[in-house]
């Protein structure tokens, strides 16, 4: 399902989000999975759809940025939710921030320019907002599988 979201995402256009950003819906799945099943399962999730996404890209330049972007997400997203103090709203926005700071330092790697660490404003901001958008989305998918699970043992 990450593969696919990943894959029909491509297909939109970038409507109103600066160079580089993304609405990133095939971490729904991987959200969801870290909530459902289990942080490994999560991290083999997103690592399968980072690799797949990335031989079908046919760039190893993609793999590096989003391995980069992914990884340091979902570590933020799982130090947050052993905490107990967030949201999966919160924790997603975080996730999306923190994806933003991976892809700064692998550009900043590529380039060996520290100066774009100055887009990170710009790439931090959309990140949080698309991440309560995407939490949000994930919040509604685990609160109706609870109420079906419900209706299924009444």
């Amino acid at each position: 399902m990450s593969l696919i979201l990943f894959t029909l995402e491509g297909l939109l256009p970038p409507l109103f989000l600066p160079p580089g950003a993304k609405f990133g819906l095939s971490n729904v799945v991987t959200i969801v999975a870290l909530y459902k099943l289990s942080e490994i399962d999560a991290l083999i999730i997103l690592s399968a759809r980072i690799f797949l996404a990335g031989m079908f890209a046919g760039s190893p330049t993609v793999i590096f940025f989003s391995i980069s972007g992914g990884i340091l997400s979902l570590a933020a997203m799982i130090l947050l939710r052993r905490t107990k103090k967030f949201s999966v709203v919160g924790i997603s926005a975080a996730g999306g921030f923190f994806h933003n700071v991976g892809q700064i330092f692998a550009a900043i790697f590529f380039t060996n320019s520290r100066k774009i660490f100055l887009y990170l404003p710009i790439l931090g901001t959309c990140g949080i907002f698309i991440g309560v958008l995407i939490g949000s989305l994930c919040a509604l998918i685990l609160r109706r599988e609870c109420s079906f699970k419900n209706r299924l043992s009444r």
